[in-house]
This record gives structure tokens, C-alpha cells and sequence, in this order.
């Protein structure tokens, strides 16, 4: 994934290195769970696809445990709204050759 990790520390407003390994992992992550609900390849230069990587990043690098006695997990507000518009739909739909 070629999320850069610069940003990623600016938009959680981390000026330190000390977590980079982890905040790499976690875009990696990003990455391939957008990859796999959108239906294509995660693409750095698609700014809907970035907001929501760096959306679902923040979530695990602020809570880092799956579920808490208070919180059960939820994704971060905005991602599926984020990538809606980028969703291969699967209708079992099958276009007519035109002859």
C-alpha cells in the first residue's frame, strides 16, 4: 500500500517516529479491507479511498482492542459513505450483446 506515512502522522497529529512500523501495518490493513469492499485495487491518488484508509488508521491506532466492555467495534462515521460510490455492485444482472 502506498499510503504515505507522513500523512498518515498529520492526520493524527503525531510527531514522532516511534510508531511507524504499526501505523504502516495499519494502512496496509486500510488498504486491503477498502480493496476488498469496493472491489478494486486500493489506489493512493483516489482522495475517497485515502479519507477512508485514514479513517479506519485513526480507529485502530486509537483503539486498539477489537471490543471494550463499553464500545463493541463499529467502522469509523463516513466510511461506507466514502466509498459507496466506488463499490463494484454484483446484481446477477448480465448485459444484452447488442447484435
Amino acid at each position: 500500500m502506498s499510503l504515505p506515512i507522513a500523512l498518515i502522522r498529520a492526520h493524527l497529529v503525531i510527531d514522532h517516529d516511534a510508531d511507524d512500523q504499526l501505523l504502516t501495518h495499519y494502512g496496509n490493513v486500510a488498504g486491503m479491507w477498502i480493496a476488498a469492499y469496493t472491489g478494486q485495487p486500493f489506489d493512493a491518488n483516489n482522495a475517497l479511498m485515502v479519507q477512508a484508509a485514514l479513517l479506519l488508521v485513526a480507529t485502530q491506532y486509537e483503539s486498539r482492542e477489537a471490543v471494550t466492555f463499553s464500545n463493541a467495534y463499529q467502522l469509523p462515521f463516513g466510511v461506507h459513505d466514502l466509498l459507496s460510490p466506488l463499490k463494484d455492485r454484483v446484481t446477477g444482472h448480465v448485459a444484452e450483446v447488442a447484435a
